[in-house]
């Protein structure tokens, strides 16, 4: 797979969707949804999608655990560790309800950090944005990283199952197993029942870790040459004519759907949008930057800022942090990754563009 190609775009689009999302709970108004499911968390989705296709990819290009684990922290921690240090000594200062010195040195303020910077989900900051419609919660996207991050674990663990059965549809049959153990814990497991572990609600994984592994289902069988844009269309045409009753219909009728659109459209390269990356790749940063920004303006803007309102003031200075954190800490931070050790000793540093 080449660089010609809409990931880019596709990224960058699920990102500005998540703030749309956000901007509705943020401002106390109902979510829009989509299959039963708000519009944000379909973005999310998407991103798993896509990053289950790249980074299986990635693996099977040089199935090396500590090579494909150090690609993956360079892609994750850096940006988060400048996320956290601004949170923390520049929007929490600003915004704080409590005398600074008390901030700075309230236990809260440093759990904030150690603990977001392990990937132990901690939302609240002392005095920051208590007074705001959605009170407390300084960046709720960080719900999605141990997530992530356990998708990053898991795959080599099945991969390697899969390579001592000399079969890649070990590793399909493992993941659709799982996938279908997933959406039965959705229907089955109420949220006031479900396991907490490491911060993290046991539905928010079942939700989008399945979306992570359909992507990698494509990625490694011969699914990935029936893409099409336009059966895509189709799809999503049918999809639109039937009004499901049932939660686990319209869950099941996402799974199937939205990974073959996404990566219909992603593989293609279309003119312009295949250029969506040239000048970087945002999408982390918006994700990264957004929840924050949108909180600020509630904070500055209050309740009569509207969910259009904020995302139209919040995508322009987001997008610019983006760009500020591609330029000045993910791409360089990209620069060590490790290359594909060829044979003789020799590094090949291409390597599949991944999430």
């Amino acid at each position: 797979m080449t660089r010609e190609n809409n990931f880019d775009a596709m990224r960058i689009v699920a990102a500005l969707v998540v703030i749309f999302g956000h901007a509705h709970p943020l401002s106390a108004q109902p979510d829009p949804t989509l299959l039963g499911n708000a519009v944000q968390s379909v973005a999310v989705k998407i991103f798993f999608v896509v990053s289950g296709f790249l980074v299986a990819k990635s693996w099977w290009s040089d199935p090396h655990v500590g090579r494909f684990l150090l690609r993956r922290g360079l892609r994750l921690f850096p940006a988060l560790f400048v996320l956290l240090a601004l949170t923390i000594l520049v929007l929490g200062p600003l915004f704080t309800t409590l005398p600074i010195h008390d901030y700075v040195v309230s236990e809260g303020t440093i759990r904030y950090f150690i603990y977001n910077m392990v990937l132990y989900p901690v939302y609240a900051l002392p005095g920051v944005f208590a007074d705001n419609p959605y009170p407390g919660a300084v960046n709720g996207s960080l719900w999605s990283l141990p997530v992530e991050v356990s998708m990053y674990l898991l795959l080599p663990v099945i991969a390697i199952i899969a390579a001592l059965a000399r079969s890649k549809a070990v590793f399909v049959a493992i993941s659709l197993i799982g996938i279908a153990l997933s959406l039965y814990y959705l229907i089955a497991v109420p949220a006031e029942n479900q396991i907490v572990w490491w911060g993290t609600g046991s539905r928010s994984v079942a939700d989008v870790g399945p979306y992570f592994f359909l992507g990698a289902i494509v990625a490694v069988t011969p699914i990935e040459r029936v893409l099409n844009p336009g059966g895509a269309l189709f799809l999503v045409a049918i999809a639109a004519l039937f009004q499901l009753p049932q939660y686990w219909m319209q869950q099941l009728v996402l799974m199937m759907v939205l990974p073959y659109v996404v990566l219909s459209f992603s593989t293609t390269a279309t003119p312009f949008i295949s250029k969506a990356g040239r000048f970087g790749d945002p999408s982390y940063g918006i994700y990264l930057y957004g929840f924050p920004v949108q909180q600020a303006l509630f904070a500055v803007g209050g309740i009569s800022m509207g969910p259009l309102e904020n995302t139209v003031f919040a995508v322009p200075i987001v997008v610019a942090l983006a760009y500020l954190s591609w330029h000045l800490v993910e791409k360089r931070a990209l620069s060590f990754k490790p290359g594909k050790r060829l044979a003789g000793g020799a590094v090949n540093s291409k390597e599949i563009p991944s999430s």
